[in-house]
């Protein structure tokens, strides 16, 4: 196939464009057509480049681009009319002191922003609800509005491991945030889980411990266990001691697990299946397991583990892998995907690789 010069130029012009902007902080990203078309899956060639290219140099940056999707994803929380009132004074209060500063470098841009931002109004409402503390009913959580949640992220590549005041430990795979009250109360312990993280819970007889994700609830009174998000729409929980019961946060479905069962959260349902404890991922012993994954699992967890960015140079809805890596360099890792799949790999830019 023949390079179209006219596409080329756009893309190079695009780029030009897009790299002289400046995202200091969530808002500025949320508030951005073309991440929010990126963020969505729709984005056109030169969009995904560009963002591709942000995101891999510019790594102090990432905590901003795991707040924005973040945000997006959660539009479609419920609140109250009231809420939703207040939520939305402060909304455009805040874009309104962008605006200030902004409206000569954006012109005509601002008036999709404050369209945007009536959109955003659900994201924001997201984190004064799960962020600061608001009552959630499944768990009949009582916090004050005083307080205190503490914020953890992990660099894609990098794992950090969480130690709560009652003994418990959380290892937080790359490209992850968790959130947490500094005090918990006497009967429940809640975190909330954007990405993937291994669980090592304390017993405690009198208090219970609670993980949610976007469309999961994980309650448990003391065990090992692994939470997956494939997605904002899927989650995959696989438990290795004790018992849970796994809720799905969209319908209150609800299941009980045993060790070596792994329970998958959909958007309607929840399917129970075994697995055996060398084909699941066991991350903090530097264990990873694919098993007839997609490429889209595999380029998230390889981004998640190792730091790196896969992409295809032609895309294939059918592409599956199976591997299994114990404490692989990343070298090692990607020569053992390729060759599996009788492909090649090429770097294009810092920590980004195409596969052909």
């Amino acid at each position: 196939m023949k390079n179209n010069p006219v596409k080329n130029w756009i893309s190079l012009l695009y780029t030009h464009i897009y790299m002289k902007k400046i995202y200091n902080d969530s808002v500025d990203l949320v508030t951005d057509e073309s991440f929010v078309s990126y963020h969505n899956g729709n984005a056109k060639r030169a969009e995904i480049h560009f963002w591709t290219t942000w995101i891999a140099e510019n790594p102090d940056k990432l905590h901003l681009v795991t707040e924005a999707r973040t945000m997006l994803d959660a539009l479609n929380v419920h609140i109250s009319e009231g809420e939703l009132q207040v939520e939305k004074d402060k909304l455009f209060a805040k874009l309104e002191s962008k605006a200030t500063a902004k409206t000569h470098q954006l012109g005509g841009k601002w008036r999709w922003i404050a369209a945007a931002s009536i959109l955003l109004i659900g994201a924001f409402s997201f984190h004064q609800i799960f962020l600061k503390g608001t009552t959630q009913p499944t768990l009949a959580l009582h916090p004050t509005s005083t307080e205190e949640w503490l914020h953890v992220a992990t660099k894609n590549g990098r794992m950090i491991k969480v130690n709560l005041s009652d003994g418990s430990q959380i290892t937080l795979m790359g490209g992850s945030t968790l959130h947490y009250p500094k005090h918990f109360s006497k009967d429940t312990m809640c975190v909330l889980l954007n990405g993937d993280a291994h669980f090592n819970i304390s017993k405690n007889a009198g208090r219970t411990f609670a993980v949610k994700t976007d469309n999961a609830l994980v309650t448990v009174l003391g065990t090992q266990f692994l939470v997956e998000q494939v997605d904002s729409k899927n989650t995959r929980v696989s438990l290795f001691s004790g018992k849970i019961k796994l809720t799905n946060r969209n319908n209150k479905k609800q299941i009980l697990l045993n060790p070596g069962q792994q329970g998958y959260v959909t958007t309607t349902n929840i399917h129970l299946d075994k697995f055996a404890p060398t084909q699941i991922n066991n991350f903090p012993e530097g264990i990873l397991h694919f098993q007839n994954a997609p490429f889209a699992e595999v380029a998230r967890k390889m981004t998640q583990y190792y730091g790196i960015h896969l992409s295809l140079r032609k895309p294939d809805a059918r592409w599956r892998y199976t591997g299994h890596f114990e404490k692989l360099p990343v070298e090692a890792a990607l020569a053992a995907i390729c060759f599996s799949k009788e492909l090649s790999s090429k770097k294009i830019a810092k920590d980004t690789y195409v596969l052909y």
